[in-house]
């Protein structure tokens, strides 16, 4: 930097020697490349969410179902699991790791009514798991948007487009003929499993209706709300599971644990994983949910299920008739379509 000599008209002018300021270093670059910056790393988060999703999913249905393949008690199973969140939520509360969840009393009321749809649909799903294919049985919830359109049709008064409701044409034909082709099929395995996509379609339903406009309370982000519906479904299962199950525990786990290969600490640590896995993909689905379009979460649950049929396929040499895999193609395919037509016209209002 030189000084020049002022002039008559005008003070001491500071003049730059050098070059001339680069365009990147500007307000307005700088904060663009901050952008890209954040963008970027968005984006691998997201990306990581998406990996730790899929990969939790499937850690749980594949030790979920090597615990039931030696200890049948579903009901105790279920409960256990659900147990496993208390253990991994109260410390984090203590410590501060997360924020303390304050529902309000009239949200405590409605999650109390939601808890119960959740503990029993978690119930029933387990019970689906053991008594069936894991494959077989997620193509089977795959029809689980066909019991929420009826039933927010039925008790919210929401009607959607014709075309809307012709989309799940293809979700039904699917499952249909999926079950036409499934070796291992029982009408057990495929009640409980469609139990389960009613009790869970009218938790969504219900969960939108109970907690829209009201005041939540403290704390009561979508991650916290679904640990108290959990720990909420906890004090609901742990006693079924008591009145169902409690003269069979003891003896099924003595021959679980007499099973070739088998001991009583890999039962446990199977057990307790199995839970862990449970709430952490589901907390990790709300992270995703959170940061994506309704679009990309159709493309990401659809793919979801498809990852875990596959995967669970593969674990457990699950064999799979031409019949068999046309069926799930389809219910994959029309789950997704459904989800694509349902936002296009929800778009539109």
């Amino acid at each position: 930097m030189k000084l020049t000599a002022p002039s008559p008209k005008s003070g001491l002018t500071l003049k730059m020697s050098g070059a001339a300021a680069s365009p990147d270093e500007t307000p307005g670059a700088i904060e663009e490349s901050k952008k890209e910056g954040k963008a970027k790393t968005n984006l691998l988060v997201l990306g990581l969410y998406f990996l730790a999703w899929y990969a939790l999913n499937v850690g749980y249905n594949i030790a979920n179902k090597q615990v039931l393949n030696v200890f049948p008690c579903y009901a105790t199973v279920a409960a256990a699991q659900l147990v496993v969140a208390w253990v991994w939520l109260l410390p984090q509360w203590l410590v501060g790791i997360r924020p303390v969840p304050k529902p309000s009393p009239d949200n405590m009321q409605a999650l109390q009514k939601i808890s119960l749809l959740h503990g029993f649909g978690h119930l029933v799903t387990v019970l689906s798991m053991g008594l069936g294919a894991v494959s077989f049985v997620h193509v089977v919830k795959a029809a689980e948007p066909v019991f929420a359109a009826v039933l927010s049709a039925i008790f919210a008064g929401s009607v959607m487009a014709m075309p809307v409701y012709l989309s799940l044409i293809p979700v039904c034909a699917g499952v249909a003929i999926a079950s036409a082709g499934e070796l291992s099929f029982t009408w057990a395995c495929f009640g409980a499993a469609m139990m389960s996509n009613l009790l869970f379609a009218s938790r969504a339903v219900f969960s939108k209706m109970a907690m829209s406009g009201k005041d939540q309370g403290e704390n009561m982000d979508a991650a916290n709300t679904f640990a108290v519906i959990t720990m909420l479904a906890t004090i609901i299962c742990v006693p079924a599971a008591a009145i169902l199950e409690g003269s069979k525990i003891v003896p099924a786990w003595q021959a679980a644990i007499a099973a070739p290969g088998m001991t009583e600490m890999k039962l446990a640590t199977t057990l307790a994983m199995s839970g862990w896995y449970l709430y952490t993909y589901n907390e990790f689905a709300f992270k995703v949910l959170g940061m994506v379009s309704p679009v990309a979460q159709a493309v990401g649950n659809t793919v979801k299920r498809v990852v875990i049929l596959i995967a669970t396929s593969i674990a457990f040499a699950t064999p799979m008739t031409p019949i068999g895999i046309a069926g799930s193609a389809i219910a994959m395919a029309g789950v997704l379509v459904y989800s694509l037509v349902e936002q296009a016209y929800k778009g539109k209002k």
